[in-house]
């Protein structure tokens, strides 16, 4: 009889989800902004000075890219009819998954998220961790926090998902920003956080790295 398989590599069950969500983070940009554009004065949007992008690596090498899905979910999306509702415009999606370098144990990070123009950010920051919540599989058990990280001026929204399958659940700190051109969360998953109370997860040190991810991927147009 030969040896048993490997254990399951948990750090993927995050990659799963984000293809699945993003239908659902397009629909609800749109739900959310249903009123017509002939009941709202005429509006001036953003200019467009940023764009997200999808680096071979994060922090300082930590995280190595694993597949970019962006061209796919965004050829998904606009097929599909989805947009980001009145208050956005030229909107596209980015999705990368990650994987960590580190030889100790596994881990996986996930980048969500689109950039455009948007009259109200915090409307697709929002958005994005519903897509999140409503995929398969996933839950979220605690209200979510507003966190600013020490020295910056960007908010975020910060929460805990669990992510639920037939091995069972894992914890997922996530952290999302939204400004005049970018929207995105940026979910983790490691051996240590996975196993966590949800009631003990840090946000405060998971909003200090997304801050770091957001350095790296949100980069001007030009």
């Amino acid at each position: 009889m030969g040896p048993p398989p490997p254990p399951k590599n948990r750090a993927w069950l995050i990659i799963g989800i984000t293809l699945g969500a993003l239908a659902l983070i397009f629909t609800l940009s749109f739900v959310g902004n249903m009123d017509s554009d002939s009941e709202r004065p005429a509006r001036t949007f953003p200019e467009a000075k940023y764009r997200l992008t999808v680096p071979k690596t994060l922090l300082a090498n930590e995280y190595r890219l694993v597949k970019d899905g962006s061209a796919d979910a965004d050829a998904d999306a606009q097929k599909k009819g989805y947009g980001a509702g009145p208050d956005a415009r030229n909107v596209k999606a980015v999705i990368g998954s990650y994987t960590g370098t580190a030889t100790d144990a596994p881990r996986g990070l996930v980048l969500t998220g689109m950039y455009g123009q948007f009259n109200d950010p915090a409307q697709p920051r929002e958005s994005l961790l519903d897509g999140m919540r409503k995929a398969d599989g996933m839950d979220e058990p605690n209200p979510r926090k507003s966190i600013t990280p020490p020295g910056s001026d960007v908010d975020m929204t910060c929460t805990v998902m669990l992510s639920t399958d037939e091995e069972g659940t894992s914890t997922v700190p996530v952290c999302a920003w939204g400004d005049d051109n970018t929207a995105a969360y940026i979910a983790f998953l490691a051996p240590a956080s996975a196993k966590q109370d949800p009631d003990s997860v840090d946000l405060d040190a998971t909003a200090e790295q997304v801050l770091k991810v957001r350095a790296e991927v949100r980069r001007p147009i030009g």
